[in-house]
């Protein structure tokens, strides 16, 4: 259903991402960005740990992918909001501990966040094989 494209002198070396994921079929799901917000109560939870937040996102997109019918495996791309260049290892090796062996492509941006407190956004699109529940 994806495939890892690569190509040389373009794919950097032990990057936990692909230059390019290619889909052949499957249902497009879009997420929101997620922050590591308490869902009942809209507080950001571990604040200033940005490996925390980030791994306290991916339980919420897996949650999101799950209720679609998929997976993370499922995702083919990622964009990473980040609020300071320096939590970049950090979110890096969360993200590495959650999707070890899952090829999608990734940019990181470094901006803004919403929430004051919030080091780490991530939304992310990923392609779920067959119909999705409604």
């Amino acid at each position: 259903m994806k495939r890892k494209i690569t190509a040389e002198g373009v794919s950097v070396p032990g990057a936990p991402f692909a230059s390019a994921v290619a889909v052949d079929s499957g249902t497009v799901i879009y997420t929101s960005g997620f922050l590591a917000r308490d869902s009942r109560t809209g507080v950001i939870l571990h604040k200033g740990n940005a490996e925390q937040q980030t791994l306290e996102c991916f339980d919420k997109i897996e949650k999101v992918l799950q209720a679609a019918g998929g997976t993370l495996a499922d995702i083919v791309k990622m964009t990473v909001f980040l609020r300071n260049v320096s939590d970049y290892e950090a979110m890096n090796r969360a993200r590495k501990s959650r999707l070890a062996g899952i090829d999608y492509a990734s940019s990181t941006v470094i901006a803004g966040l919403a929430a004051a407190d919030g080091l780490v956004e991530i939304e992310c699109v990923a392609v779920v094989a067959g119909a999705v529940p409604s």
